[in-house]
C-alpha cells in the first residue's frame, strides 16, 4: 500500500522542520528520544563496531520507508541490533517503534510488533477490542428509525415524493418536497458514516456525531445542525448560502471543504478549513487555518495550522495521535473503540505526534502509547491508563 500524497508530505514536513529548527516540542521530543537512545547505545554497547552505523541505518530506512510501497520493504530492518545486548537492543527498538508510528502505514506496524515482543504490556488476543466501523441510524420525518448499516442497497425509505437510497455504503436523496420536514443521521461510539445531502453536498460523520437537515432546501439558506465531528464538502450556491449550526455557533460556507470538531466533552470547538473560504461566527477563514471557540464563548481565535490534513485524517482511514494533551487523545480513542477511560494517578505532560491505521485493534494503540511513557490495561470495556 503506497502512502497517500498528503501523508508523505506530512511525514517529510516533520523531518524538515526538525532539521530547520522549527519543530514543535512534541516533534523535537519524538526525534531526539530515539537519537538519545542511539547515543546511549554508542556509550554502553559491548560492540561499538556494530552500533556505529546504526544511526545511519535508521535514517536511511526511515526515508526509504516513506517512499516505498509496503510490499517492497525489507522483512527485517536493522538486523545489526540483534547482535547487541538485550537491554540496549530494546531501547533502540523502542526508538524504531516511534519511527514506525510516524510512518503510519498499516504494513509498517509489524515493525512495532517485532520490537515489543511477547513480554510487552499489550492486550491478550482474547481481551482485544476491534476498531469501529461504518454504521449509523437514520431518523425519519415520521419519527421512525432505520439502522443503515444493516439495510440493503436500493431504496430504504420513502417520505412523500422523496426517496432515500443506499448505494456503495452511503445514502443519498432523490426527489423534492415543498414541505418543511427533517431527517437526522446519528452515529454511536465506534461508528462512522458517509452521506450526500439533498443538495449534493458530501458529509462524513465521525463516531458519536449527528446531522439534522431538511428533505429539501427550500429557503433562502441551506441550514443543517450538527453535533460531534463532521467533515463537509459543500456544493456552493451563491444564491442559497450553506450554514452549519453547532449550538449557538454558525459556520457559513463560501465554496468549501472543512472539518468541524464540536464534541460536548471537548473544551473548544475546532473548525479546520481545507479549501475555499468560510466564516465562523462572522470571522473569515482562509485555507490552512483553524478557528477555535471555547465552551460558552462566541469569540473566535484563528491560527494557521502546520498540517490541516491532520484534521481530516479520520476520513482517510487514519487515527491521528497529534495532540498536546493526553486526555484529549484518550477521548478520541474512547469514541472510536467504544470504550470507557479510567485514569489512575498523574499522567505525563507530553505531546504526541504521528498517525496509525484507524483499522488496527486496540492493543496496537496501546503499543503506541507505551512509546510515550503511558501504561494501559483493559478491564471489560474500560481502559485503565497510568504513567509508567
Amino acid at each position: 500500500m503506497q502512502l497517500s500524497d498528503w501523508h508523505q508530505k506530512y511525514l517529510l514536513s516533520i523531518l524538515k522542520k526538525y532539521e530547520a529548527g522549527q519543530a514543535s516540542p512534541a516533534e523535537v521530543r519524538f526525534i531526539e528520544s530515539y537519537m538519545d537512545s542511539l547515543d546511549d547505545l554508542d556509550n554502553g554497547s559491548d560492540n561499538i563496531e556494530d552500533s556505529s552505523g546504526l544511526q545511519d541505518d535508521i535514517k536511511a530506512e526511515l526515508l526509504k520507508s516513506i517512499r516505498q510501497p509496503d510490499g517492497k520493504r525489507t522483512e527485517k530492518p536493522f538486523t545489526k541490533t540483534m547482535q547487541l545486548p538485550y537491554r540496549r537492543r530494546m531501547r533502540v527498538w523502542a526508538a524504531a517503534a516511534a519511527i514506525a508510528l510516524l510512518l503510519a502505514g498499516a504494513g509498517m506496524y509489524w515493525w512495532l510488533q517485532h520490537a515489543m515482543g511477547a513480554g510487552s504490556p499489550v492486550l491478550a488476543a482474547r481481551a482485544d477490542i476491534a476498531p469501529g466501523g461504518n454504521g449509523a441510524v437514520l431518523h425519519l420525518s415520521d419519527g421512525s428509525t432505520l439502522v443503515l448499516d444493516s439495510a440493503g442497497n436500493g431504496t430504504v425509505a420513502v417520505q412523500g415524493k422523496v426517496k432515500v437510497v443506499k448505494e456503495n455504503g452511503m445514502i443519498k436523496y432523490q426527489g423534492t418536497t415543498s414541505e418543511e420536514v427533517y431527517n437526522e443521521v446519528t452515529t454511536d461510539k465506534g461508528r462512522q458514516w458517509r452521506m450526500v445531502l439533498p443538495d449534493g453536498s458530501g458529509v462524513w460523520l465521525n463516531a458519536a456525531s449527528s446531522i439534522r437537515y431538511p428533505l429539501s432546501f427550500n429557503g433562502k439558506e441551506r441550514i443543517v445542525d450538527i453535533t460531534g465531528e463532521v467533515y463537509f464538502e459543500v456544493v456552493h450556491n451563491e444564491k442559497q448560502p450553506f450554514k452549519v449550526r453547532v449550538g449557538k455557533h454558525v459556520i457559513e460556507d463560501i465554496g468549501t471543504a472543512f472539518n468541524i470538531n464540536a464534541y460536548a466533552d471537548e473544551p473548544v470547538m475546532k473548525t479546520t478549513l481545507v479549501e475555499g473560504l468560510i466564516r465562523v461566527n462572522g470571522t473569515l477563514m482562509k485555507p490552512g487555518e483553524q478557528a477555535q471557540v471555547g465552551v460558552g464563548q462566541v469569540q473566535v481565535t484563528v491560527n494557521k495550522v502546520d498540517n490541516p490534513a491532520d484534521a481530516m485524517a479520520w476520513i482517510n482511514g487514519q487515527l491521528s495521535l497529534e495532540s498536546n494533551n493526553l486526555q484529549a487523545l484518550l477521548r478520541k480513542i474512547a469514541r472510536w473503540y467504544n470504550i470507557e477511560i479510567k485514569i489512575e494517578g498523574t499522567l505525563p505532560e507530553t505531546g504526541f505526534i504521528g498517525m496509525i491505521d484507524r483499522n488496527v485493534y486496540l492493543s496496537d494503540v496501546i503499543k503506541a502509547l507505551t512509546v510515550y511513557g503511558v501504561n494501559a490495561r483493559l478491564e471489560n470495556r474500560t481502559l485503565i491508563v497510568s504513567a509508567k
